[in-house]
């Protein structure tokens, strides 16, 4: 990618944080991490904020909910991947906000093809003249 998007990973286990940062890296994304909810506001707030932020739900200093509710009033709005168990959160009504759910699983493929998506549609423009890869 010439100009590539810049992804925010949370998740309060490192391993899984590192995990998600080497796979999307590899992708071709810019990536960042974050460990809890402290550190994922002050990188929104950052020079050059995310393009989209993977949130596990499950942080320390501000769970993700917490995050979602600060977030939605935003400008210009961020898309946000909630990763998480999805069984544990199934009926949270912030929910219905996020641009996409993905339940956490040992294999990316379904996170990485969901992130893309997401992408696509909210920069519709810095897709243009890009050939269609899922």
């Amino acid at each position: 990618m010439n100009d590539p998007f810049r992804i925010l990973i949370t998740d309060r286990n490192r391993h899984v944080r590192e995990f998600l940062e080497r796979e999307f890296r590899d992708a071709g994304y810019q990536t960042q991490v974050a460990k809890d909810g402290q550190e994922v506001l002050a990188l929104m707030e950052a020079e050059k904020p995310p393009d989209l932020l993977i949130l596990d739900l499950e942080m320390p200093h501000g769970d993700g909910l917490e995050i979602l509710q600060r977030l939605q009033t935003r400008l210009p709005p961020l898309p946000v991947v909630i990763h998480a168990f999805l069984a544990e959160h199934s009926d949270q009504a912030a929910l219905d906000k996020v641009a996409a759910l993905v339940e956490k699983e040992g294999d990316t493929n379904c996170l990485r093809s969901t992130v893309m998506e997401v992408l696509r549609k909210h920069y519709p423009s810095r897709f243009e003249g890009m050939p269609q890869r899922g």
